[in-house]
């Protein structure tokens, strides 16, 4: 029988368990706070913040396949323009609520 080849997770395709907060996560909250300040300045570089979370990356793109006509997506920035501020921000709360509860269930 052939090996079969592990092949590596696609980033423009999240799995539900890619879109799930891990406790490595917690460690993000450092980007998350950037990303928070960088909302309100006009030239920040939004794509490249969210980019740098992985789970907040993985739904942003998951939001887009499911809102984009042709589903697909090829770039963080090319999902973010798909669902707009707003689902931006839907997906950022979405992030900090599950980080909340994540922290709270490991220190409790």
């Amino acid at each position: 029988m052939a090996a079969s080849k592990a092949t590596a997770p696609d980033p423009f395709n999240p799995t539900e368990e890619e879109c799930r907060v891990r406790t490595e996560d917690l460690k993000e909250i450092d980007k998350i706070q950037t990303l928070l300040r960088a909302l309100n300045d006009p030239m920040a570089n939004v794509g490249r913040l969210v980019g740098a979370v992985r789970v907040l990356q993985a739904r942003c793109i998951r939001r887009a396949r499911l809102k984009s006509l042709s589903r697909e997506i090829t770039s963080v920035d090319h999902a973010l323009r798909v669902i707009g501020n707003k689902g931006t921000e839907q997906e950022l709360l979405g992030v900090l609520e599950d980080l909340t509860v994540l922290k709270a269930e490991t220190e409790g």
